[in-house]
């Protein structure tokens, strides 16, 4: 599993800003206002080819009201739950009284933890020479960085890297079992659907919502191969979060979906697909996993023999360009196409893992050209010469061309409906890369 980093200090001290820098792109949200990650964010990153996922936090913020102790509340568990800790300071306010409550919090609780205390906007001499202050603050040594210019960013990040368990040189056993995280809203019967494969009440089945709050292994064999089951907590809604509990479930369904091959996402069938479903699949597809929909509890809902079909159209419709993902109806009470889902995901799998050759992929690409030749707006001629896939852990595919400016999306579409068609890449996400030739 990938090592995690947290970020962790109070508010507007530069979490975000730091969290965009060490992974080179702009995904957190940065504002002077305090507290405006309010949840946690958490990306895979990779620096000099190590590999990991960092977290950004809420910032500690002690006040009483609920969305503050939620807060308080995720960022005490991001803390339990991660490999190292880098404690940040603002150089320029020097150490506050939240700055020091934090302090004593990892020094009494977490003793074990890797943390690094970093002092954050030294980006002038003169901020550089105030600082020096923090050197004797009792704690550990700073780094003193800028997490805007990006100064001192490098050699901080070399330090809590190594200071991580690198698997290099240790003898790893080969794991070939499929990788499956049973994903969903609280209550749509994840946890039912477990148990319904295994044949046992491994995990604690209630109507109440989010009685699962941690990711659990359970290993299934079936047909000879094994599959390793990760149940998690279920996402909730925002303005239903309770003290941060949800905070924490929502890193694990990141984390889950980190480990897994293919993400089983369960709907309940009576509500259909909601907004933080789609932030389930979502989530998956962006992390290049293979997707699976079960519409669990069928068998409470009314039918007929049209039923199953109008229920799968509208979902199409409602997943518009990802609607490529796999539907199938199931009841965890009644067991109905439970291990079909398995079989299904098991395809799934061993598709996103296909090597297709350079000669089929181009004998592809000649027939693909005939059926519909590339139109341009600029009225020059797009040229593609040939494709490769590239390897990876999921469908990555090269096309060479003699310009890519000149692609048009409504090509680019029709380019990959015509690989899937081709090649089964149903429920996975591809990558399809334009270079000139």
């Amino acid at each position: 599993m990938k090592p995690l980093i947290a970020l962790v200090g109070r508010p507007n001290v530069g979490k975000s800003t730091l969290f965009n820098r060490i992974l080179r792109q702009k995904s957190a949200i940065v504002d002077p206002t305090p507290g405006v990650t309010r949840d946690r964010h958490i990306s895979p990153g990779e620096w000099q080819g190590k590999q990991f996922l960092l977290m950004d936090t809420g910032g500690y913020a002690p006040e009483n009201d609920t969305l503050s102790m939620a807060m308080l509340e995720q960022t005490l568990r991001a803390i339990e739950d991660a490999d190292a800790v880098i404690f940040m300071v603002d150089a320029r306010s020097g150490l506050t009284y939240l700055d020091l409550d934090i302090a004593k919090i990892l020094q009494k609780t977490f003793k074990d933890k890797k943390i690094f205390f970093v002092a954050n906007k030294v980006d002038n001499p003169q901020v550089a020479l105030e600082a020096q202050s923090l050197v004797k603050s009792g704690f550990t040594e700073p780094y003193f960085i800028s997490a805007r210019d990006g100064a001192g960013v490098a050699d901080m990040l070399e330090d809590v890297l190594d200071s991580l368990p690198c698997p290099e040189g240790e003898e790893i056993e080969e794991d070939d079992s499929i990788k499956l995280a049973v994903l969903g809203r609280p209550n749509v019967g994840k946890s039912s659907l477990v148990n319904a494969l295994l044949g046992t009440e491994r995990h604690i089945v209630s109507d109440v919502p989010g009685t699962t709050r941690d990711a659990i292994d359970s290993v299934l064999k079936r047909n000879g191969e094994e599959y390793v089951l990760i149940d998690t907590a279920g996402l909730r809604k925002r303005t239903k979060i309770d003290a941060g509990i949800e905070f924490y479930s929502s890193l694990r369904t990141a984390r889950a979906i980190e480990r897994c091959d293919v993400a089983l996402v369960l709907l309940d069938a009576r509500l259909g697909l909601e907004s933080q479903d789609m932030k389930i699949i979502h989530m998956a597809i962006e992390r290049k996993k293979g997707v699976l929909l079960l519409v669990n509890k069928w068998d409470l809902v009314e039918k007929d023999s049209k039923t199953s079909k109008a229920f799968t159209d509208n979902l199409q419709n409602q997943l518009g360009n990802i609607g490529y993902i796999p539907v199938i109806f199931t009841s965890a009470l009644t067991k109905k196409n439970c291990y079909r889902a398995i079989d299904t995901a098991a395809e799934i799998a061993l598709n996103r893992r296909q090597k297709i050759s350079t000669s089929n992929l181009n004998r592809f690409l000649q027939e693909t050209l005939t059926m519909r030749h590339p139109a341009t707006k600029s009225g020059k001629e797009l040229k593609i010469k040939y494709m490769t896939q590239i390897d990876s852990g999921h469908p990555v595919f090269a096309f060479f061309c003699n310009d890519p400016e000149l692609l048009e999306n409504n090509f680019r579409r029709f380019l990959e409906k015509r690989l899937r068609e081709s090649f089964d890449f149903a429920g996975i996400p591809i990558t399809m890369r334009f270079l000139r030739k």
